[in-house]
């Protein structure tokens, strides 16, 4: 059995702000490190925080050891390395100007934009093949969501023929064929 980890006693501004980072966490792996360090403070031994964190004894011992060392700026996250991304900055610029655009202007034969469409389209400008799902990703982090077509801009449809029989919940106008997924920027309808 390995012996005790002793953590060194702090308290006032170090306390305080590591009291302050748990608070504003926005992401779980730095809580849960805080928390760690909070708890190693309050005398819990690591296998009590490995049970109460739910991760393993010896990550336990390297938070804590690395808090020793560093300080709170050790249990920040760091860069890490991996596969580059498939969506460059300028690819993902691309993407924000097309999808205010008609799929028309690209040679599409489609009413609006899809995750596939769009995929389509990077594959043929920056000669980078990415999947529909990548292409998901990065638009929901610029603000665009795919999902099932709808009318956004109130102005955009009722300039659709049959908008007024829609509204109006006539029979016999619902399109019941199921649609494929089509982006659109996460704006409030008119």
């Amino acid at each position: 059995m390995r012996p005790k980890l002793q953590v060194k006693r702090i308290s006032g501004t170090q306390l305080r702000r590591l009291r302050r980072m748990y608070d504003q966490a926005s992401c779980p792996r730095l809580r849960r490190r805080v928390q760690t360090i909070l708890l190693a403070q309050q005398e819990y031994d690591t296998g009590e925080i490995a049970r109460i964190t739910r991760q393993s004894p010896m990550n336990v011992r390297r938070w804590i050891h690395r808090f020793g060392e560093r300080g709170c700026a050790g249990l920040l996250e760091t860069q890490r390395s991996g596969r580059p991304a498939d969506i460059t900055p300028a690819i993902e610029n691309y993407l924000r100007a097309v999808v205010v655009q008609s799929p028309h202007q690209y040679g599409f034969s489609r009413p609006g934009w899809t995750a596939h469409l769009l995929a389509r389209l990077v594959r043929r400008r920056f000669k980078r093949a990415v999947t529909d799902e990548c292409i998901r990703q990065h638009l929901e982090r610029v603000g665009v969501v795919c999902r099932r077509p709808t009318w956004t801009v109130k102005h955009k449809a009722q300039a659709q023929s049959g908008y007024a029989q829609k509204k109006a919940g006539l029979q016999g106008f619902c399109d019941t064929r199921r649609a494929a997924p089509m982006c659109m920027s996460k704006t409030k309808p008119n």
